[in-house]
């Protein structure tokens, strides 16, 4: 069995019925999948945020905090509720249901009181190739090089940088040089970052996207020069749908 992380532009199309039934190539991916020749996952951003709508995603990060559990001995737990995560648009939760009743697993790429799936659901990927430790030192170490490129969480990090603050929330708060469109755009390039982290912590085979050298930014992991950079290093495949299935039909 082959592992591959989708990206959004593939999983959707894949998992939905009128999307799926106009393309060959998606419904043999679809297929496939059913059959066992395909492990699929795919990232827990789609939840967290890229969920957010747009308009929202400054506000959001301006307007955080996280939730804080403090537990002495055996006392119970005494918790403050954070920012709760974002609602999941009427897309999602027909389409997240339908993926994970075909077998996709999330991914993760856990930050210090970020947003995430709780990691012990059946839903979540186990760790069976790395153990723990060694699948987020793995992760860790391709997110620190994404952004050492100026991409992923670095171009947010990059573009706030002059701002007075002591962390992204203060900065965003500060910040007067982003509009909320640009700030958005980072956060999705921001996403894509941990993506291909998490997809090379976890040790799956191919990371399946449409977005491959297409037409990206340069502060953009999938531009020409950064994407090159990433896979050279780390020996990650990035592979369209087509590719996919060209390396996955001999062994089939």
């Amino acid at each position: 069995m082959v592992s591959v992380t989708f990206d959004s532009n593939v999983w959707e199309s894949v998992v939905d019925d009128a999307k799926r039934s106009a393309s060959p190539c998606f419904l043999e991916i679809h297929d496939l999948i059913l059959q066992k020749a395909i492990d699929p996952y795919f990232f827990e951003g789609i939840v967290t945020l890229e969920t957010i709508q747009k308009q929202d995603r400054k506000k959001h990060i301006a307007k955080f905090k996280p939730t804080i559990s403090i537990q002495i001995g055996n006392e119970e737990p005494r918790v403050s509720e954070g920012t709760p995560p974002p609602k999941l648009s009427e897309y999602l939760k027909e389409a997240i249901p339908k993926a994970i009743g075909m077998g996709f697993k999330f991914i993760r790429t856990p930050r210090i009181g970020g947003h995430g799936i709780d990691p012990s659901a059946e839903y979540a990927a186990k760790d069976i190739k790395f153990p723990l430790t060694e699948r987020l030192d793995r992760t860790f170490d391709v997110l620190r090089f994404i952004e050492s490129l100026g991409a992923g969480k670095g171009k947010l990090d990059k573009d706030i940088l002059k701002n007075s603050g002591n962390g992204l929330v203060e900065k965003t708060i500060n910040d007067t040089s982003l509009t909320d469109k640009q700030f958005a755009k980072n956060i999705a390039e921001w996403v894509d970052g941990d993506a291909i982290a998490a997809h090379y912590g976890y040790g799956i085979d191919y990371f399946c996207t449409n977005d491959k050298a297409s037409g990206a930014g340069i502060s953009s992991i999938f531009s020409d020069i950064n994407l090159k950079s990433v896979c050279e290093k780390y020996g990650i495949k990035v592979v369209s749908p087509d590719e996919l299935l060209g390396y996955i039909r001999p062994r089939v």
